[in-house]
């Protein structure tokens, strides 16, 4: 029997319109009543204004649930987006602590739970969130984007858990037949699933109770109004908001009666990632080795997933006669053409790996350039010198010839970089050049890996 676990998650983002905070409710409660915990990204602001409000019985509610993080203020401009389009990655990261640090503890001391997700506001995302979010502890982070993708199946990124852009999304249209047409879909699903399979099933609360996003009322293509200007969505009819937590009631009632079905919150799917903690060999690291013909990219077998620059760290460790335990290293802040003069050891290369690198939020991040004698070698480069070296076998002291451009970063494939940004978020203003953004994306596919489920 195919065990379908399900992540059933909302985005809870609208603290303007003061009715999505009842839409919020009704479907706490219709969840509760099919004992269905789900995932409540919230916003900073939200949290706040909800507790303005008094919303003691929408807290109460929460606590069954998982709560996760939504930024501290969505869409109020400048979004991550515009705020880091031109920032390098390091100081981007920084930058993106200290504007999100605020809310991110808001919601854990409002709501009394500590956040186990993250997920960007509409399309705003940015590569310096991941370690950020290393560092609080969050674990995951799940949305829905078309930046990113490493074949619509869940993948590890920035040392992150990524459950986005997963093949197996889905969403019940309220008019129309959308409730049979979502049960024909959930039904593909269940024939078309691996024995284990991650579904992702997601709303905004605001949805059942608005005709509009709150947002696009406000902050569309770049408008930014001071508060007091802030207007709420157009509502629905409490009668209308019912309805469609209803129907999507009858939906989640149908998918239970698969006895595959199991809900399951963002946190939860952790446990069913498969990770190889078995010892690496100087045999396995040379069988590695042998795999790479192009340059750096991930590589897969069986349970075991390891990121190009945790592959590198391993090259480094088996030519230097250490335990090879594989070290994650973020992506560097540019790609240079390496400067080679003369000749090096593997032992030289492999020290440069084990000693030369940056820091970010404490982690060790690669550098533009490895300086080995009077070579600057770029990380790519580096990578596939040394990779050369252990599948050929030379000898640790043995003086070899370096290449320079003959290899590239191989999982960059997964990025699109023809993604259209401004059509893709209203929220965004016209013009915007998200460039940066990309490059940086780019670069760190250095910590690209599939998960394994």
């Amino acid at each position: 029997m195919k065990n379908l676990k399900v992540m059933l998650w909302f985005d809870v983002e609208d603290f303007i319109t003061p009715e999505a905070d009842d839409a919020l409710l009704a479907l706490i409660r219709m969840m509760d009543s099919l004992g269905i915990r789900g995932s409540f990204k919230i916003v900073g602001e939200k949290a706040r204004v909800m507790k303005e409000r008094g919303r003691t019985d929408i807290f109460e509610k929460l606590a069954g649930h998982e709560i996760c993080y939504h930024t501290e203020s969505h869409s109020v401009h400048p979004t991550q987006t515009e705020y880091l389009h031109d920032k390098g990655f390091a100081d981007g990261v920084l930058e993106f602590e200290r504007r999100e640090r605020t809310g991110f503890l808001d919601v854990q001391d409002i709501c009394g739970q500590f956040p186990t997700s993250y997920g960007q506001p509409g399309a705003s995302w940015v590569p310096q969130v991941f370690p950020v979010l290393r560092k609080w502890g969050v674990p995951t982070y799940v949305d829905s984007h078309y930046l990113l993708s490493v074949n619509e199946e869940a993948f590890r990124y920035g040392g992150i858990l990524n459950l986005t852009r997963l093949w197996s999304t889905m969403r019940l249209e309220f008019d129309g037949g959308g409730l049979e047409e979502a049960i024909e879909q959930f039904d593909q699903f269940c024939e078309r699933a691996a024995d284990l399979q991650l579904v992702s099933i997601f709303y905004h609360p605001c949805e059942f109770s608005c005709t509009d996003f709150w947002d696009g009322v406000n902050f569309r293509r770049g408008a930014n109004p001071p508060r007091e200007e802030w207007k709420p969505a157009p509502l629905r009819t409490r009668e209308e908001m019912q309805r469609r937590v209803d129907v999507l009631g009858e939906f989640l009632r149908y998918t239970l009666q698969n006895p595959g079905v199991e809900y399951i919150t963002a946190q939860q799917s952790c446990l069913y990632e498969k990770t190889d903690i078995s010892p690496i060999t100087g045999d396995e690291v040379r069988d590695i080795a042998r795999t790479f013909t192009e340059g750096p990219d991930y590589y897969v077998r069986g349970s075991r997933s390891l990121c190009a620059s945790e592959i590198l760290s391993l090259f480094s460790r088996d030519v230097l006669g250490l335990h090879c335990t594989p070290e994650l290293f973020y992506g560097p802040e540019a790609d240079q053409p390496s400067e080679i003069h003369g000749t090096a050891t593997p032992y030289e290369l492999a020290k440069a790996v084990s000693e030369q690198y940056e820091r970010v939020l404490g982690y060790k991040q690669l550098p533009v350039w490895y300086q080995v004698g009077e070579s600057r070698i770029n990380p790519v480069d580096l990578f596939c010198n040394l990779c050369r070296a252990i599948a050929e076998g030379i000898g640790t002291d043995q003086a070899m010839e370096l290449s320079a451009g003959e290899g590239r970063l191989v999982p960059v494939r997964h990025v699109n970089t023809s993604y259209d940004w401004a059509k893709d978020w209203i929220i965004f203003p016209d013009g915007l050049d998200a460039s940066e953004v990309v490059r940086h994306a780019l670069l760190q596919t250095w910590t690209l890996k599939p998960a394994i489920f």
